[in-house]
Parts: C-alpha cells; sequence; structure tokens
C-alpha cells in the first residue's frame, strides 16, 4: 500500500550573510525555500499519493466500496473511521455533499426520534446567517413550511437569546409540542457560539443537529465541533478544509441513526 511521505524537515538554521544585499538574498532565497516546501508537502506528494492509490483500486477492482476485498484498500472506510475518532463520534458516513448529509441527518432525526409525528408538527429552527445550501437542504428533507431562521448576534453566531424566545412562542401557540423540535447550529465562517448556552436544547428537548461544513477541526472548551449534537455534519467540497472536489460526512453516536443513514 503507498504511504503517504512528508517533505524533508528544513534546515534549522537560516543562512548567514556579510552585508544587507547578502541578507536580502539569503532571506528570498530562504522565503522560496519555505514555499516550495509547504507546497510539495501539502498539495505535489497528497496529490501523486492519491494517483497512485485511484490506481490501484482500479488494479484490483475494488472500485465498489461494499465489495472491497481487502480491507488495507478500502480507503473510504479508513477516512470515515479517522474522521469519526477526530470528531469524537462513534460513526461516519461518506456522502456526496455536505447538503445531502444534512437532509438525511434530519430525515434520520425524524425517523428516531419522532417516527409518529407528522413534519407539519415538527419545528425546525437554524441561523438566519449561513449558506444557503442548509435552509436549503431543510427544504429537501421536507421542512420547508415549519423552518424559522434565528437571527444573529453582532460576532455572527447565532442569538440564542432569539432562540429561546422562539421556542417559548412555539410552545405556547401549541402547534409544536415539547420534544418535538430540531436546531440545525450552522458554524458559518468558522463562527463557533458559546457552547454552554446550548443547554437550551436540552432544557427545551431540542434536538441539536450541527452543520460543522465551516467549524469541524475548531473546538469549544476542549470539545470537538461536531460533537454536541445528536448528528453532525461536514462537507469536503473544494472550498473546504479538506477537499474532495464534492462530498461530505454525516456523524452519530446512535446507532439507530446510523442504521438509517446506511440503508
Amino acid at each position: 500500500m503507498a504511504s503517504l511521505k512528508m517533505a524533508p524537515e528544513l534546515p534549522g538554521s537560516p543562512v548567514k550573510a556579510n552585508d544587507a544585499g547578502d541578507s536580502d538574498t539569503a532571506s528570498t532565497d530562504m522565503n522560496s525555500s519555505v514555499s516550495d516546501s509547504v507546497k510539495r508537502r501539502l498539495l505535489e506528494v497528497p496529490q501523486e499519493v492519491g494517483l497512485q492509490n485511484v490506481q490501484l483500486l482500479f488494479k484490483k477492482d475494488m472500485l465498489n466500496r461494499y465489495q472491497a476485498k481487502e480491507e488495507d484498500y478500502n480507503f473510504l472506510l479508513k477516512c470515515e473511521k479517522f474522521f469519526a475518532e477526530y470528531v469524537g463520534t462513534k460513526y461516519a458516513l461518506s456522502l456526496n455533499s455536505g447538503g445531502i448529509a444534512i437532509s438525511l441527518g434530519l430525515e434520520g432525526i425524524k425517523r428516531v426520534f419522532f417516527p409518529d409525528v407528522e413534519i407539519a408538527s415538527i419545528r425546525v429552527y437554524s441561523n438566519a446567517f449561513t449558506f444557503n445550501a442548509v435552509p436549503s437542504a431543510c427544504v429537501v428533507a421536507g421542512f420547508a413550511s415549519t423552518l424559522k431562521l434565528i437571527e444573529a448576534t453582532p460576532e455572527l453566531t447565532i442569538d440564542t437569546d432569539h432562540l429561546e424566545a422562539c421556542i417559548k412562542e412555539d410552545l405556547a401557540s401549541g402547534n409544536f409540542a415539547p420534544g418535538n423540535m430540531i436546531l440545525v447550529l450552522s458554524y458559518m465562517r468558522g463562527r463557533v457560539p458559546n457552547m454552554h448556552t446550548m443547554h437550551i436544547c436540552e432544557k427545551y428537548q431540542v434536538q441539536l443537529l450541527e452543520d460543522s461544513a465551516h467549524g469541524y477541526g475548531c473546538s469549544f472548551d476542549g470539545r470537538m465541533c461536531g460533537s454536541f449534537g445528536v448528528v453532525s455534519t461536514i462537507s469536503t467540497q473544494a472550498n473546504k478544509l479538506v477537499n474532495t472536489g464534492e462530498g461530505g460526512m454525516v456523524l452519530t453516536s446512535n446507532d439507530a441513526l446510523q442504521a438509517f443513514f446506511i440503508f
């Protein structure tokens, strides 16, 4: 199996120069060397290893993840195991996009936690400040009529005071029963709120789905983003931290949810 080989470490001591002109030249050369090494390590080596692995999959006739003849070459499964361990969940499942991950997560929550509740009686809250794929995913999952957007703070995180006010209003209306609520919390542009305030979800029996497309790799008070909710999702679209062109994952520690996601 091809393994990732890192570029050699850079020299630990800077180049010495005799005068200012030589110093500028040495500095420029050193910066160029650093730039070349970073490019080699972060771009060229992964590309080369990736192409080798693709060729291996063709040669071994292992393009179907569920018919992998050798576990060492099931790169998708390896990636799922890595992300689950990294984020702190029991499971991770790769999908074709982060948007689909959100939709599937919502559908799973509906099936597992509210199997006998009509969609019209399930309130879904989400950030008003987010990428359009998030509300679109809520609509795709069937929650167009019950989606309510929550205002942002000056720091562009979700306004938990507004969220709590909306929850109280919905409960008082009688249209939504306690427990029949979901929060799709988006970390838009890496803006993570004070997660201690998310006790609101427990207080009002709101199921939390974390949209971590912009937040995976971040942590709050020592806990990884993506590990707070019953479901979390990530995107591996070309602009994201991990780039597979298009793609995403849905993560959970709930056995019933994972079974729904797979089948």
